[in-house]
């Protein structure tokens, strides 16, 4: 039977469609707000999200654009709760990516009929992937040979967009904003955020050079890239070299020679 995930944060109303779902024979499950509703479609893998859009963290829009972010997964069938009447509102959720939306106050019939119609749209998608999936290898296959050596196309992240951290601990998102420094460590790095959090990830630094916005984060390391919002102060060790005090650690970081001159550049 289908999962699916209710993220709402009026509980009498999250209750309500638990029982109701649960009692059609949907294997059901709940958040009242975005940052557990994006734990948990990590944890629980639902095929159907229903979203409430005025969360009290994260809207359903910013849930639903990094949810969209994952690479290699198909998208579990989105459908935004709302009791936002304006037409423009209604769109916004629909240019995002949204399946469906629908309009609170609403019927068990009307929540229903929306879930009924995803299901049978995605069935059909379904279908006509695995029946041109054959048809279609030899064409993938030579592509990716041709492609071979050029990267990914990566595009820039904002300073208030979140990253996908896919820890076996606590997976979610997490402000790029949040992000003191990266360490590198070969085909690995180390995240340092806020709050004394810190992941290993398989990225190597190149990736976050490319990725993460250039004009709040600097490399100052060959395995060092730390944001500038976080600077506290900078001591000269020389001509050309820098120690690094971050606030909300007491650790230090080196400015090696080959970065010095954009130490010297931004703050001279």
């Amino acid at each position: 039977m289908y999962k699916v995930l209710i993220i709402e944060d009026n509980v009498d109303l999250a209750d309500n469609l638990f029982l109701l779902l649960k009692e059609l024979g949907y294997n059901t499950i709940c958040a009242h707000n975005g940052d557990r509703g994006l734990k948990m479609i990590i944890e629980e893998k639902p095929d159907i999200i229903l979203c409430d859009i005025m969360l009290p963290d994260i809207s359903g829009y910013k849930l639903l654009s990094e949810l969209k972010k994952l690479e290699g997964k198909m998208m579990p069938i989105f459908i935004y709760l709302t009791a936002k009447t304006q037409r423009d509102d209604l769109r916004k959720g629909m240019i995002i990516g949204a399946d469906d939306y629908i309009t609170k106050p609403f019927t068990n019939d009307e929540l229903l009929k929306a879930i009924n119609t995803q299901l049978r749209k995605r069935s059909k998608i379904l279908v006509s992937l695995n029946s041109s999936s054959n048809n279609n290898r030899k064409n993938i296959i030579t592509a990716q040979k041709g492609n071979k050596g050029i990267d990914r196309i990566q595009t820039e992240l904002k300073y208030d967009d979140h990253i996908f951290i896919n820890d076996r601990k606590n997976p979610g998102f997490y402000f790029v904003k949040d992000i003191l420094f990266i360490k590198s460590l070969k085909d690995y790095t180390r995240i340092y955020l806020t709050e004394n959090k810190k992941f290993l990830m398989r990225k190597p630094m190149i990736y976050w050079v490319k990725t993460l916005p250039a004009d709040q984060f600097l490399r100052i390391h060959r395995q060092t890239l730390i944001n500038l919002n976080f600077i506290e102060k900078i001591e000269p060790l020389s001509s050309n070299r820098f120690s690094i005090f971050m606030k909300s650690i007491s650790k230090k970081l080196e400015v090696s020679q080959r970065y010095s001159h954009k130490i010297k550049k931004i703050f001279k």
